[in-house]
């Protein structure tokens, strides 16, 4: 016997099995399902009851329970409302269940207890009644009692809202366990752990069929050793396992007590199963289908943004009052005078004129890009606020900002900023680039999703064209509209005129002007384009073209560097840019900005001496001998003489200015300068590194340095002269890289360059003592000369290339019959061997200087055949030869001869026969024998190619020579 305690009364469960014939749930005759196993009831104490008949009086009181399904919903998820309905008032819970149960019932039937289960959908009603003591007896009372429950309940045939079927009674075989754990909701799969012997199949399946219709019994392999030991019940239908969880729970099968528990089910979507099965298609679909979303939801938020960042729609410094506070206030803050910057601007010559050109630029419908270009500080930025400021629409991208940003993301956002492009997704990057990778993980090919800071940055200019886009067609039927009301009213005051000059005017009512005002178009500013590294500037300058090219909007690109309108014409090819060229100031106006900042302000008057001590007036004094000593120390002449050093570099002027303020004289101060200008140029033109900062290194130290002693002695130079010179040879990309790294200066004219001079005003005293270094100077020279050389050199070598392959000297010598012989060559030979030691300039020893003593004199294969084309020309015999090679009386000279410098021995006679000799040396040379008529120009004009760059090479071989004792006397 098991015994429970309740109350402090034992309770007595006893331990045999009844056999009724039939359960509730199945009625007599029906033999599908197995016989309920027996109901749990408790004994509780006797007592006597006076009152009842002598039958009752020995009969024991005894308590049991039973579960009624269906009273209320069953809570299907957490989120599931319906359970919260009934749960708002318990007693009215309860009294549901009451109004469900029968009035009377035999045996003293009397509810002790109601139980609401709300998750699970019923009640546990706890019930008492009277029986004998026979123990078969108590089971079929309790048995009985269930039934005629159960039928009340099928008689009433009560359906509610959230079930179809009746309710239905069940007896509780065990020891119910009421909790309110919020994940222990109701599933269709039952946990049962055995405290005990394991169960079998068979067991297990008598034991809960009653409840509803098993789909499967899963038991615990015995592979697993885990305790508690476990089965799971899967019933086909969710109240088969509720009815189980309230009724079985705690039931002893034998010597085995059954612990029930719901187990969470994992249930799968259909549709959601094929999507995943299906990955190759539903990726990308998926994919594709939330960046339409993203499109279709935040890309008209976008353009609503720009448009207002771009008209300034809600811009409350728009309003007049609050726009001149701002300023005001903007003003006493940073303490700058309104005046001073147009007073600074004044300073720049030719900077209003520009302004007119701009604007009338501006004021004409954009055809091509507008390049501002200019050193810093010559005011671009405030040419273009000046030229723009009549302009509704202004667009402003900021390079200088966008390059000081570290990583390309951060570059996009930034931009996004200063265009009013909101929101800003970064992650949207991050997650498609995930799915891009699952994409190909999955399918082995990339779904073309990906997305970057450079795609991000197009969608964001393209969202900047929409918005153009659409205030031009705003603006365009605003025009139109006002255009048809002039008419409407111009039709009106002319309705007295005939019929068909009314119905002309008519017919063209309907046409539209497409022209917009100057003030209507758009104005698109770079600002320091090309001064730095951008990772976006090609696609801005791509897309920027276009824009310009549909006629949306001026653009209008800023920059230091001539590079950026070389970048700007090779994007738009088809179109010349308009380039506008700043410059330094005027020497006047760099002299007037320096009064303007060094001069120190005047000490306040001095009252009357009267009314001073002694110390006031001693104070006063100091202050004007102090004052005095300033205004001496910036004196006319020696701010002249900084305004024609610095010139009108507004940076290298600013740099001065701090210098003189901090305590330095205006001698000390230019000589730093200066100095830091010459370390500039000898690191950047002269070092042997690919790169000067962001520039590439495209010319030669060689190069440089022509340049530098040209624009030393001549302070500029032209452009086209130096371009074509023997060292540049007509290709410009030396000049051009010279420029972009701002060691030069490009004069512009009629849009081309017309003039060169040095970067800065201050190089040129750089350049001076740079030159003025004799070491550094000599070097830089020799190397000079000897790429001079080389390129002359070259010259001689490619012409005789030609020659050979016209076959000059063979046909020369194969020209003459005396040639044919050995002899007369030998005889020629003889003859030079015997006129050569007499001082004569002769064909063996073209370096006659580096001959020594004893030594065998080196022949060389022109002077053979000069000598034998001679011989051949005055003598067709050996003596004849002899004879025309030691005569004295003049003769001309030879076409190799001539070609190598040398002269015949009757040139080399002095007195009387100089003038000759001149004009021999002058004169062309013979025709060429052997050569056909038609190629007697080209190899002349080869010939002397040969001869004037062998006169160079000679003369610069001194140069060197020159160059090099100068270095070793040093």
């Amino acid at each position: 016997m098991l015994s429970f305690r309740t109350g402090g009364r034992a309770l007595r469960r006893p331990t045999w099995k009844l056999q009724p014939q039939h359960s509730a749930l199945q009625p007599p005759g029906k033999l599908l399902r197995p016989a309920a196993r027996f109901i749990h009831v408790d004994r509780l104490e006797h007592e006597a009851d006076s009152g009842a008949e002598a039958s009752e009086v020995d009969a024991d009181k005894y308590r049991a329970g039973l579960f009624i399904d269906k009273v209320f919903p069953l809570k299907m998820a957490a989120f599931d409302f319906r359970p919260y309905i009934w749960s708002r008032n318990t007693e009215a819970m309860k009294k549901k269940v009451a109004d469900l149960l029968p009035k009377e019932l035999p045996h003293h039937f009397a509810v002790c207890e109601i139980e609401p289960h709300k998750r699970d959908g019923g009640s546990i009603v706890y019930f008492t009644f009277s029986a004998p003591g026979s123990q078969d007896k108590v089971k079929q009372i309790a048995e009985g009692l269930v039934s005629a429950v159960n039928t009340e309940l099928a008689a009433r045939d009560k359906r509610s809202w959230y079930d179809l079927e009746p309710a239905r009674s069940l007896p509780v075989r065990g020891v119910p366990f009421s909790e309110d754990i919020v994940r222990m909701l109701p599933s269709k799969k039952i946990k049962v752990e055995f405290v005990g012997p394991d169960l079998t199949v068979e067991q297990l399946y008598r034991e809960f069929r009653e409840f509803g219709l098993i789909l499967d019994i899963e038991t615990q392999p015995t592979s697993n050793k885990d305790t508690p030991r476990w089965a799971i019940v899967h019933y086909s239908q969710l109240r088969g396992a509720t009815r189980a969880r309230n009724c079985a729970h705690g039931d002893v099968v034998g010597s085995t007590r059954l612990l029930l528990s719901y187990v969470r089910e994992t249930h799968t979507n259909v549709v959601i199963q094929w999507f995943k099965d299906h990955t190759k298609f539903t990726i990308p679909l998926a994919a594709a289908a939330l960046i339409a979303a993203i499109y279709a939801i935040f890309d008209p938020i976008r353009e609503f943004f720009v448009e207002n960042k771009i008209t300034h729609r809600f811009d409350l410094s728009q309003i007049p009052i609050l726009g001149n506070m701002r300023k005001a206030a903007m003003r006493s803050l940073l303490r700058r005078d309104s005046s001073s910057s147009s007073e600074e601007m004044s300073a720049w010559t030719g900077l209003f004129d520009q302004k007119d050109r701009l604007v009338s630029i501006l004021n004409e419908p954009p055809e091509s890009f507008v390049v501002v270009t200019g050193p810093h500080g010559s005011g671009k930025t405030k040419l273009v606020e000046l030229a723009t400021q009549e302009k509704k629409y202004r667009i402003v991208i900021d390079a200088n900002n966008l390059a000081s940003q570290h990583s390309e993301l951060e570059q996009m956002t930034l931009l996004a900023r200063q265009l009013g492009w909101w929101p800003v997704f970064n992650s949207i990057i991050g997650i498609t680039n995930t799915i891009d990778l699952m994409v190909t993980a999955t399918t082995g090919s990339k779904a073309g999703i990906s997305a970057t800071p450079e795609s991000q940055v197009r969608r964001i200019l393209e969202c900047l064209a929409l918005v153009l886009t659409k205030i031009r067609h705003n603006r365009l039927d605003v025009l139109n509209a006002n255009e048809q009301r002039k008419r409407k009213a111009r039709l009106a005051q002319e309705s007295q005129q005939i019929a068909g000059s009314s119905n002309a005017e008519a017919a063209s009512f309907g046409s539209s002007s497409h022209a917009l005002s100057p003030e209507d178009i758009p104005v698109i500013v770079l600002e320091n384009f090309m001064d730095k590294d951008l990772a976006f500037s090609k696609i801005i300058i791509e897309w920027a073209a276009s824009v310009v090219e549909a006629g949306l909007a001026h653009c209008i690109i800023t920059t230091n560097s001539i590079s950026g309108y070389h970048e700007v014409q090779r994007v738009e090819s088809h179109r010349a840019a308009s380039l506008i060229s700043l410059d330094d100031s005027s020497p006047m106006g760099a002299i007037t900005l320096l009064q303007r900042q060094l001069t120190p302000e005047a000490p306040a008057q001095v009252p009357a001496p009267d009314t001073l001590d002694e110390k006031a007036l001693e104070a006063h004094e100091q202050l004007v001998a102090e004052y005095q000593r300033k205004l001496d120390a910036v004196s006319g002449d020696r701010i002249a003489y900084a305004a024609s050093v610095l010139g009108g570099r507004l940076e290298d002027l600013q740099i001065f200015v701090q210098k003189v303020k901090a305590g330095e004289s205006i001698g000390s101060a230019i000589e730093d300068i200066i100095q830091r200008s010459i370390t500039e140029v000898r690191k950047h033109a002269f070092a042997n590194d690919t790169e000067v900062g962001q520039c590439e290194h495209t010319w030669s130290p060689e190069q440089f340095w022509y340049l530098l002693t040209e624009l030393a002695r001549h302070e500029s130079v032209e452009y086209d002269r130096m371009r074509n010179s023997a060292l540049f040879a007509g290709n410009d990309s030396a000049l051009l890289g010279l420029a972009e790294a701002q060691l030069i200066t490009m004069v512009y004219d009629n849009d081309r360059p017309s003039r060169i001079r040095p970067g800065r005003p201050v190089y040129y005293a750089a350049f001076n003592r740079i030159v003025d270094d004799p070491g550094f100077s000599s070097t830089m020279a020799i190397r000079m000369h000897k790429a001079f050389v080389d390129l002359e050199t070259a010259k001689i070598r490619k012409a005789e290339e030609e020659l050979a392959l016209l076959n000059v000297f063979k046909a020369s010598v194969d020209s003459y019959n005396t040639l044919a012989s050995n002899f007369a060559i030998i005889t020629a030979s003889k003859d030079i061997s015997g006129s050569g030691g007499s001082g004569g300039d002769g064909w063996w020893s073209r370096n006659k200087s580096k001959a020594k003593d004893g030594d065998i004199p080196q022949l060389y294969p022109e002077a053979y055949i000069a000598q034998a084309a001679r011989s051949g020309m005055y003598s067709n015999g050996l003596d004849d030869t002899r004879k025309a090679s030691r005569a004295n009386e003049p003769s001309s000279q030879s076409w190799l001869g001539w070609l190598f410098g040398r002269s015949t021995s009757s040139q080399k006679q002095a007195g009387s026969n100089a003038n000759d000799e001149k004009q021999s040396n002058n004169a062309w040379p013979m025709a060429v024998p052997g050569i056909p008529l038609e190629l007697q120009g080209r190899v002349r004009f080869l010939l002397n190619v040969i001869h004037s760059s062998q006169l160079k090479i000679d003369k610069w071989d001194e140069e060197i020579k020159s160059r090099a004792t100068r270095l070793a006397g040093l």
